[in-house]
């Protein structure tokens, strides 16, 4: 859980939070979905928080989030700190693994740094959806 508000790389999506996945998910979503899930990138606003997905190596998703007028990141891929400067407003930095701090120090991005669990010690499931 980031923030309260947030739960990155859960099993199953939680209503009461913004879900951010770890993987990509499907192009194309037909049914209403219970719970607010991002797992495909680009840009979106939800509940007045504006969140940027952004896909990194081995289909990895990466976040920008504005939050409470605070810009935070959720980064699992170090190729996407090289590849995008809307990275270089991050005040915190969530990280999933070493080398994405080190990416960080070696850019000298400023900032906290906080490392999350990695993803890949999380059990993970397809969301299925129902018409």
């Amino acid at each position: 859980m980031i923030e309260n508000k947030f739960i990155f790389g859960n099993e199953a999506s939680d209503p009461a939070y913004i879900n951010l996945a770890t993987h990509i998910g499907t192009d194309m979503r037909y049914a209403k979905h219970d719970a607010e899930l991002i797992d495909y990138p680009g840009e979106y606003d939800i509940q007045g928080i504006t969140i940027q997905c952004f896909l990194g190596n081995q289909d990895k998703l990466n976040y920008l989030i504005n939050y409470n007028g605070e810009n935070f990141a959720v980064i699992q891929s170090p190729d996407v700190l090289e590849n995008n400067t809307d990275l270089a407003t991050t005040q915190t930095w969530f990280y999933t693994a070493d080398n994405v701090a080190e990416k960080i120090d070696q850019l000298e991005l400023e900032g906290e740094k906080t490392k999350l669990e990695s993803p890949e010690d999380m059990p993970t499931e397809e969301i299925t959806e129902t018409a």
